[in-house]
C-alpha cells in the first residue's frame, strides 16, 4: 500500500496559510488604557519589550488544518492499494468439462473461475443458465490487474456474443475443448410464435391470404400458428405478434403494444414512421415506429389484393416475417475457433481499465466538515476576560 498524489500542484495553496497567521499576528485583544501615577516617573527611552503572540491559539490551529486539508483536497490524494489476487486466473466457460479443461491447461497456482456473473470459484457448480460470454469477457479484462496471466477455457461453439469479436488488453491462453454453451433464451417457443389476427367483418376475407403466408413460411422452416378470430377475442398472455385488420387500435390493444408486443395494421398509412417495406418501384408499402416497448407497423392500404397488389407476390411471406421480427439481431453463436480475442494495448481507443488507487476525496471531505463546524464553534465562543 502506498500513498500517491494525482495533482500535486494542488498543494500549492498551502501558501494560504499565511492569510490567518496575519490575521491573528494583526489583530490583538483591545485594551483599556487604566492611567496609574507611578508610570510617569519612568523614562519613555525605556519601554517594555514585546513579545509574539498568537491570539486564540486553538483556533489558529483549526484554521491552519482546514486549509491544509483543502489544499491536500485539491492535490487528489489516492491509496494505492497492493493486490491479493494470484499470478494468473484461468477462467473456464459453461458447457466445457472440468475435467477436459485442467488438461487443456498447464498453470501452475492459477485461480480457477467460471465465466459466469460474478466469476464464481471454479469448486461451486457449474452455470446451467445462458451468459453473455462476450461482455463478461470484457468485464474480466477491465477488472484484472494487467501483469495477471490469463487463460481462457471455451467449448466448440460460443453462445452469448454480440456480433463482434473481443478486443482485450490482456495476453491470454485460449483453449478450444469439446462442448456447447447453454442455449439462449429466445422468444422462439411455440407461445411466443403464435401469430394473433383480429379482424372486422369486412376485413375477414384478408385471413385466407395470411394462412396462406404462414404455410409458406412453415415451408421455409419458420413455424407459426394462426390464431385468427373476431376482434372483440382477447389475446393469449404469451402472445407477441398480431395482425390488426379493418378498425382503429383500442385502448387495450394500444396498451398491449406499448408492453412489449409487436402489432401490424392496415387501416391508413402512418407517416411519421420509418419505411420498412416498398414495391419494386420504391412506393413505401409499409413503415414502423415504436410505441412503448413495442413496435407498431403501419401498411400503407388494407390487406386486399385489390389495395395491395403486393400481397399476391411470392415473396409477401418473407415480407410478412421480416415485420413481425422487426430488425436483425446481430449473431449471438459462433465457433470458438474464429471468436478468439484479439489482443488490444490498454492505450487502444476504446479499451478502458480502471486505476487500482482508492481516493480519499469522501474522507477528506468528511474531516473538512468536521472542522469547518469546529471552528464555527470556537469563533463563536465568547471570549473570557483576560
Amino acid at each position: 500500500m502506498s500513498f500517491a498524489l494525482l495533482a500535486p500542484l494542488g498543494l500549492a495553496a498551502l501558501v494560504a496559510l499565511a492569510l490567518p497567521l496575519l490575521i491573528h499576528l494583526v489583530r490583538r485583544i483591545e485594551l483599556r488604557t487604566t492611567p496609574f501615577a507611578a508610570l510617569r516617573w519612568i523614562s519613555e527611552r525605556i519601554r517594555p519589550r514585546r513579545r509574539l503572540r498568537f491570539e486564540r491559539p486553538w483556533l489558529l490551529l483549526l484554521r491552519l488544518a482546514l486549509l491544509s486539508l483543502l489544499a491536500l483536497l485539491l492535490a487528489r490524494p489516492v491509496i494505492n492499494e497492493s493486490t491479493s489476487m494470484k499470478p494468473a486466473w484461468v477462467v473456464v466457460a459453461p458447457g466445457s468439462a472440468l475435467a477436459d479443461a485442467r488438461a487443456a491447461v498447464s498453470i501452475a497456482n492459477a485461480d480457477w473461475r467460471w465465466l459466469a456473473p460474478g466469476f464464481p470459484a471454479i469448486e461451486t457448480p457449474a452455470p446451467d443458465e445462458p451468459v453473455p460470454a462476450a461482455s463478461l469477457l470484457r468485464e474480466l479484462d477491465a477488472e484484472l490487474p494487467q501483469a495477471t496471466k490469463l487463460a481462457i477455457v471455451v467449448p466448440e461453439e460460443l453462445s452469448g456474443l454480440d456480433g463482434e469479436r473481443p478486443a482485450l488488453s490482456h495476453e491470454l491462453q485460449w483453449h478450444v475443448v469439446p462442448g456447447r454453451m447453454p442455449d439462449e433464451k429466445l422468444a422462439s417457443s411455440r407461445d411466443a410464435r403464435v401469430l394473433a389476427v383480429r379482424y372486422a367483418p369486412s376485413s375477414e376475407p384478408s385471413i385466407r391470404y395470411l394462412r396462406a403466408a404462414v404455410v409458406a413460411l412453415a415451408a421455409q422452416g419458420d413455424e407459426y400458428v394462426l390464431d385468427a378470430q373476431a376482434q372483440q377475442a382477447a389475446l393469449d398472455g404469451a402472445t407477441r405478434q398480431l395482425v390488426w385488420l379493418g378498425a382503429e387500435l383500442p385502448p387495450p390493444i394500444r396498451r398491449w403494444i406499448e408492453a412489449g408486443g409487436t402489432a401490424i395494421v392496415d387501416h391508413g398509412a402512418q407517416r411519421d414512421g420509418a419505411p420498412v417495406w416498398r414495391d419494386a418501384d420504391g412506393k413505401v408499402l409499409a413503415r414502423a415506429r415504436p410505441l412503448g416497448r413495442g413496435r407498431l407497423v403501419s401498411l400503407a392500404n388494407a390487406l386486399a389484393p385489390e389495395t395491395l397488389p403486393a400481397l399476391l407476390e411470392p415473396d409477401f411471406p418473407r415480407h410478412l416475417h421480416d415485420l413481425l421480427q422487426g430488425e436483425p439481431r446481430a449473431p449471438t453463436r459462433a465457433p470458438a475457433r474464429a471468436m478468439q480475442p484479439a489482443h488490444a494495448s490498454s492505450g487502444t481507443p476504446g479499451i478502458v481499465r480502471p486505476s487500482a488507487a482508492k481516493p480519499l476525496d469522501p474522507w477528506l471531505a468528511l474531516l473538512i466538515a468536521a472542522l469547518v463546524l469546529a471552528e464555527r464553534m470556537v469563533a463563536t465562543r465568547s471570549r473570557e476576560p483576560a
